[in-house]
């Protein structure tokens, strides 16, 4: 520390000797001339600290010495301002006014875009010539690139501004005099004391609403795939607030402060100052690499983060995930500090004790206690070490209690795990307690989460630690994996007593399910294998069966666990990828689930998995198709039914339609419809669906384009089009929709054999991501009315939305080239009498057009489209045939594949040359 002190002071005086040189011949200067000369100081000074972060400057003296630079700059331009005062001051400026750094200035905590927070203090001034001499002192800040928030408030206007201005009362804790009168510091610095003892709760109250909706604006988890440095859980704010919080509690605004007087002890204060440390390097590297102010660790920033710390990619790791690795490390230490130590400074108001009210504290074991909500420790935490299954003992009564761990307890347990070792991990008798763990539906989440923090979990399945803070670099998944993997456990968790309609198919599955802690078992290692790089499937079912093995489960369970690991992707992907209504396609996914029960299980953890991913992964159009798949593969495997079940199925089906439809249409009419239409039809259609088919091929009598609006939620519109067919009409109609602005989730096409298309789109706007606005409907109808009967351009149209639409030039946050060579795949083998064309991309809007006017082009049709995007990333899976509705031949599919890779490429390529 002395070393670092001597090398901030030596670094401190030659930028006094350069501002002496360069500011003082700048004290006469004016205007764009000034601006320049202020500018170049900053310059020089900014490249200054790079250098001397380059040669190991650590993070708090880059940020100090960046403030001391501002310092002298703020310190020059008041006074040259003192000297040249407007008229009409009372006295001389600098004896009436005080300029107070604010936030992150006032801690000496610049970064090196970051802005300043300005407070100037003054008494018995008039208002019109301040303000005038305060506009002379921003202006040259505001021209030498410094962007200023500033506030200027009489002596005893502050504190009483700062009681509806939450920003503004926190940002008041680290107030530091930069030049003026010391005296209006210091009574300011007196009436903030005053406040702080006459209001403590009621500025913790701020302190922690503040800290909330930065929690839930930014993210309240620590391992986010893009956190933010600052304002998300286990960011720079996190210290900020519970130094605040100390400060309304104990007057101590510092954690050298906090250790003086006991507080913290000097382990805590070296970890957390130098995970503090850490992040300020990562935030001030960011600034410089972006050259603008970032917080946010986006995807593309991470790898030239990673390269500046000094990491190179391994045979299993890149180098931006082990740097993120050690992000979170540190993210974790400052957040879990910032949360017991935030406990001991909150202390709610508790109304007094009657003497009829029960006592809080329950003893529980001979060992533990329950007191208000927490399981307490009543023996020696050496225990633990002596008898380590103590450990799961304590977290079964916690989680039969519904009682979280207290935070002595959390402290201990960490220190007492030199017991579970290869022996413990091997114990049948472990085993069965971990079992048990997982057997307590409805709870298991909190209680794994509980055994992670206090590092148990890794400890017993070392195969978990390997997934610890691990980034997953795929546009799809938000969190760390392991942090997905425990939110998707608690997923599961949240069906348990579920009153949702939504989710009553789930609910009752899940009510099926023999042993549902083999469920929480293959959601909790369905992961693991990411821990050793790229095909993580095969791997992970390889270490949940060691794992299985471990834990001694019969074959039967085994088997199980195993199989949901290996097919955890499968529904998922078959859901949202392929067709439903195909033949083969339930009767396959039987056959790969085996029984009824797997099948359950398979329902449950896919859709805890799809929740657990993050934010707008999940939808309600995703459920349905779930949903879909489950109801059409139950029947094959509750009933084991064969083809000719199936067969009759359908028999039944249509007979069930006419019998609904019988008082409403002609049944010639119904049977008529049904004939002209393939059997894939009547397996997905119900009696309505086939009622409005219907009715829109009856308005074709009249009408050249009939359609049909239903709104699916808050999340989705479906659209259901009748119309005369034409080879690309697809094209055209998806072409309409996307020059209005509207993603296609997914498309099912019915020709008729006399020639009428049935069409139906879910949809939902590019803009919000949710269902259309009803007052759009009708002049999108008028698209798509002028689309189908050529009278339009849909290709400029189209052109025309994407230019509008198209992102703004700005400096990209890295080079680096983030395009996606389009992947394209024919498969015949898929379906009965179809090709399936699989294309995967990077997504821009009218992808979906941009395809179905290509295979338009190659002569196809299209019988069903399922169209996935996640982020930048589309996925759209194409079910086509020849003009005779034959499958493609051999020689067609590697033609069409190259086909669509020179379109898309061209695309592409076009449209990045415009955005640019």
């Amino acid at each position: 520390m002395a070393a670092h002190t001597v090398s901030l002071l030596r670094h401190e005086e030659k930028v006094r000797v350069h501002a002496d040189r360069r500011l003082v011949r700048a004290r006469h200067l004016a205007g764009p001339a000034l601006a320049r000369e202020l500018r170049t100081f900053l310059k020089v000074e900014d490249e200054r600290l790079r250098i001397a972060d380059q040669l190991g400057s650590n993070g708090h003296l880059t940020a100090r010495a960046r403030s001391f630079t501002v310092d002298l700059l703020v310190g020059h331009v008041f006074s040259r301002v003192c000297e040249t005062a407007p008229l009409g001051l009372n006295g001389k400026l600098e004896d009436g006014v005080a300029i107070v750094a604010l936030g992150g200035y006032g801690r000496d905590e610049l970064a090196p875009c970051s802005g300043l927070d300005l407070l100037f203090r003054y008494g018995g001034q008039p208002p019109q010539p301040l303000r005038a001499a305060i506009e002379r002192c921003l202006s040259p800040l505001w021209d030498s690139g410094l962007n200023v928030c500033q506030n200027s408030y009489a002596v005893d206007e502050c504190v009483p501004a700062s009681r509806t201005d939450p920003h503004f009362q926190t940002a008041l804790v680290t107030a530091r005099l930069v030049a003026g009168n010391s005296e209006l510091f210091a009574g300011l610095c007196r009436a903030l004391e005053r406040e702080r003892a006459k209001n403590v709760n009621l500025l913790l109250e701020t302190i922690k609403r503040e800290r909330a909706e930065s929690y839930q604006k930014h993210g309240a988890a620590i391992c986010l795939q893009e956190p933010n440095t600052k304002e998300s859980a286990g960011g720079l704010r996190d210290l900020h607030s519970v130094l605040w919080a100390t400060y309304a509690r104990y007057g101590h605004k510092t954690l050298p402060a906090l250790h003086e007087h006991g507080l913290i002890d000097i382990d805590q204060y070296e970890r957390v100052s130098q995970a503090y440390d850490f992040l300020l390097r990562v935030r001030q590297q960011a600034h410089w690499i972006t050259g603008r102010k970032t917080d946010h660790l986006g995807l593309d920033l991470q790898p030239a983060l990673a390269r500046t710390f000094g990491y190179a990619s391994s045979e299993n790791l890149q180098a931006s995930e082990q740097f993120m690795r050690r992000y979170y490390r540190h993210a974790r230490d400052l957040h879990q500090f910032s949360e017991w130590l935030f406990g001991r400074a909150w202390v709610p108001k508790v109304s007094a004790k009657r003497w009829y009210a029960p006592p809080r504290r329950k003893r529980v074991d001979e060992l533990f206690a329950l007191e208000d909500g927490q399981l307490q420790l009543e023996g020696e935490a050496t225990l633990f070490t002596e008898n380590p299954l103590l450990l799961f003992r304590a977290l079964d009564l916690a989680q039969a209690a519904n009682a979280t761990l207290s935070q002595d307890l959390r402290d201990t347990m960490p220190r007492n795990l030199s017991g579970v070792d290869r022996e413990f991990r091997h114990s049948s008798d472990v085993a069965q307690a971990f079992i048990a763990l997982l057997s307590r539906g409805g709870r298991v989440g909190q209680t794994l989460r509980l055994m992670c923090e206090v590092g148990l979990l890794g400890r017993y399945l070392p195969e978990f630690e390997r997934i610890r803070l691990l980034i997953q670099h795929d546009l799809y998944h938000h969190y760390t994996v392991d942090e997905h993997t425990l939110r998707a456990i608690e997923a599961l968790d949240a069906l348990h007593g579920s009153q949702d309609k939504g989710r009553a198919l789930l609910r009752a599955a899940l009510d099926e399910v023999k042993d549902v802690s083999l469920l929480y078992l293959a959601l909790l290692l369905h992961d693991l294998g990411k821990g050793r790089g790229p095909g993580h499937i095969p791997r992970g079912a390889n270490i949940a069966e060691h794992i299985c093995v471990r834990l001694r489960l019969d074959e039967e369970s085994k088997t199980t666990v195993v199989r949901l690991v290996k097919q955890h992707v499968l529904m998922a992907h078959l859901s949202q990828r392929r067709d439903l209504r195909e033949p083969r396609l339930a009767a396959d996914f039987a056959a790969q689930v085996g029984n009824l029960d797997v099948l359950n299980m398979l329902f449950l953890l896919t859709s805890a998995d799809l929740n657990g991913v993050g934010p707008g992964v999940w939808s309600d159009w995703k459920g349905t198709l779930l949903d879909q798949l489950y109801t059409c593969t139950r029947p094959l495997l509750a009933e084991r039914a064969s083809e000719l079940a199936v067969a009759d199925h359908s028999a039944a089906l249509k007979d069930q339609v006419i019998d609904s439809l019988i008082n409403k249409c002609p049944v010639s009419e119904i049977q008529r419809h049904l004939a002209l239409l393939p059997q894939r039809y009547l397996r997905a259609v119900t009696p309505e669906t086939v009622r409005l088919h219907l009715q829109l091929v009856r308005q074709l009598n009249s009408e050249a384009l009939a359609c049909d609006w239903r709104q699916q939620g808050d999340f989705a519109t479906e659209l259901t089009i009748c119309a005369r067919d034409r080879h690309g009409l697809f094209a055209d109609l998806a072409g309409a929709l996307a020059a209005n602005g509207i993603e296609i989730l997914s498309a099912d096409i019915n020709t008729r054999e006399d020639g009428i298309a049935i069409d139906s789109f879910i949809l939902r706007s590019s803009a919000t991501h949710k269902a259309l606005d009803e007052h759009r409907l009708t002049s999108i109808e008028r698209s798509l009315r002028s689309a189908m009967e050529g009278s339009a351009d849909v290709a400029a149209l189209v052109e025309r939305w994407r230019t509008r639409h198209a992102p703004r030039h700005m400096r990209p946050a890295v080079t680096a080239n983030n395009s996606k060579t389009p992947h394209v795949v024919c498969d015949n083998d898929v379906a009965e009498a179809t090709t399936v064309v699989e294309i995967r991309v990077a997504d821009e809007h009218g992808l979906a057009y941009k395809i179905t006017r290509a295979l338009a082009a190659f002569g196809l049709d299209i019988v069903c489209a399922k169209i996935a995007t996640e982020k930048n990333d589309a996925l759209d899976v194409f079910y086509v045939t020849n003009g005779d509705g034959s499958k493609l031949t051999d020689q067609q599919m590697p033609a069409l594949e190259v086909a669509l890779m020179e379109a898309l490429a061209k695309e592409e390529s076009r449209w990045r040359k415009q955005t640019v």
